[in-house]
């Protein structure tokens, strides 16, 4: 299990690296406003039906675990060689090579390693629509780790300890 709490709070402390803390005068850590990673399998032909990371009403329903949803970053754990694509139908094609080729819409093509970060919220914690997403059937079965980063410090057990 790669991802005991000792992985699981370097998958964090990396992840946040991507990133600068909430505020210049934040005392907090950064990686005190991510979520603890969430390990996904899908098993072969499941899927995950078209939906946000973010909430328009983040702040009182997702208030205990540290507010809106800013950033989600998706870490493929495996290749899917037929499927399992992450589709954002309100997003264009991108000319990617892991872009599904003749889709209109974003649609990512999962490859072991490669990692998918975007952003259901501005950084004011605005809610964008356009991020509405889903997880496409896959021949073969998909693991993904998840991991999110909110707007406020997130306390356990959805953030992790010290």
């Amino acid at each position: 299990d790669d991802l005991t709490h000792k992985g699981a709070k370097n998958f964090v402390l990396r992840a946040s690296d991507l990133f600068d803390p909430a505020s210049s005068s934040s005392k907090m850590p950064a990686a005190s406003f991510f979520e603890a990673p969430t390990v996904i399998n899908y098993e072969k032909e499941q899927v995950l039906a078209p939906h946000y990371d973010a909430n328009r009403s983040a702040d009182v329903e997702d208030a205990n675990r540290g507010g809106q949803t800013l950033s989600t970053l998706l870490v493929y754990l495996n290749d899917v060689e037929n499927g399992g694509t992450t589709r954002f139908g309100k997003l264009p094609a991108a000319d990617y090579v892991r872009q599904v080729k003749g889709e209109r819409n974003l649609n990512i093509i999962p490859r072991r390693g490669d990692a998918l970060l975007f952003f259901p919220a501005d950084k004011d914690g605005v809610f964008d629509e356009r991020t509405e997403h889903e997880g496409c059937p896959a021949v073969d079965e998909k693991w993904i780790a998840r991991i999110w980063r909110h707007t406020g410090e997130v306390p356990p057990p959805f953030g992790l300890s010290s």
